[in-house]
């Protein structure tokens, strides 16, 4: 059934509550697992093509199957060093550019017309735009929604990425002028960012954006800083992005529920949330007010067992299950999850998740 569905048609439907045929949904796997199970995993891939239209099958492998540790430091472009010590991972920043303020004078983000930062400088530090809009077309031709993304940690974490957890909020608590011209380079780059992504491809479904907001119990940011700081850069953004008629999909780990009323206002579409910080019991008052992908709890996912892992993803289809759309679901596996768990998981999934 799965070769015959154009998925970017249920995508969109499901995005704008427009019934679709099915929850859309999408299973992500770390590198570190595939280095354990390898061709054992690609089978399964194979088996359920549906939930895995953006997997990237590695063609190389790190030594012995197992975890592929290393220690590795890195310099993405705008001048943070990073560490890594797993393969597959993006690490830590370890050196901020911007730990002092007086080097701001200094400070020159990427250019533009080259192309689309990563967020740690892997794969590579930048993505140039012939490879960004042929990854662009695969997609369309494939029947896959057209998406034109933007590196994860795009302003809250990157603005931390830059300063330094501690040097962001004193300067936000002092309110230093500094900081208000740094997220107005920032948020003037990105704009150009989408402005090319316009001119370079003539439709585009959805602008994908990452920054993760919240830790385990409360947002890392208090509701009253993100207005002033990130929710207004995060309007600007967004609405050079939705002149398009694009979607805004926003991914955000973490608990964000004193937030998402201002996400939904400054012009969220697919909120693309965890649900066990959150829980599905405050996630379930979003519905209908925007688009649910629901990002599945990962200890789970990765410590739990096939049995559990099957029973809490047909409880959470059942508690979202609704004829017009408006949720997906997204799964990350994580190192130890077990081969069995990845198995179930989209055993279960291609069983439930039909909605005609």
């Amino acid at each position: 059934m799965a070769s015959s569905i154009n998925f970017r048609d249920e995508y969109l439907k499901a995005a704008k509550f427009s019934y679709p045929k099915f929850m859309p949904t999408t299973i992500s796997i770390f590198y570190p697992v595939w280095n354990i199970y390898r061709d054992s995993l690609k089978n399964i891939v194979v088996k359920y093509p549906l939930f895995f239209n953006w997997i990237n099958i590695p063609e190389h492998y790190s030594g012995v199957s197992g975890i592929p540790f290393t220690d590795m430091y890195r310099v993405d472009v705008f001048g943070c060093i990073w560490r890594t010590r797993i393969e597959g991972y993006i690490g830590e920043v370890v050196k901020h550019p911007l730990s002092e303020f007086s080097k701001l004078l200094e400070f020159r983000l990427p250019d533009p017309s080259v192309g689309v930062p990563t967020e740690s400088g892997l794969p590579k530090p930048i993505v140039p735009w012939d490879e960004v809009f042929s990854g662009m077309e695969k997609a369309r031709e494939k029947g896959l929604p057209v998406v034109a993304w933007l590196p994860h940690g795009f302003l809250f974490l990157r603005l931390i990425y830059l300063m330094g957890f501690s040097n962001l909020f004193i300067a936000m608590y002092k309110r230093d002028e500094r900081l208000y011209r740094l997220i107005e380079m920032l948020t003037d780059y990105y704009i150009e960012l989408i402005e090319i992504y316009r001119r370079g491809f003539s439709y585009i479904d959805v602008f994908s954006f990452g920054d993760d907001l919240g830790g385990e119990d409360r947002p890392l940011i208090n509701p009253r800083l993100f207005a002033e700081y990130i929710g207004s850069a995060y309007r600007k953004i967004f609405s050079k992005a939705k002149s398009s008629g694009a979607l805004i999909r926003l991914h955000t780990d973490g608990r964000v529920v004193e937030l998402w009323n201002q996400l939904l206002d400054v012009g969220v579409d697919i909120l693309n949330i965890q649900d066990k910080p959150n829980t599905i019991e405050n996630i379930a008052r979003l519905r209908g007010r925007v688009c649910i992908d629901l990002d599945i709890n990962r200890r789970l996912l990765a410590f739990g067992s096939p049995e559990e892992v099957g029973r809490y993803i047909k409880n959470v289809v059942e508690v979202f299950r609704d004829p017009k759309g408006g949720f997906m679901l997204y799964l990350e596996f994580h190192p130890p999850a077990k081969l069995e768990s990845i198995e179930e998981v989209a055993k279960v999934l291609q069983e439930s998740i039909w909605l005609k």
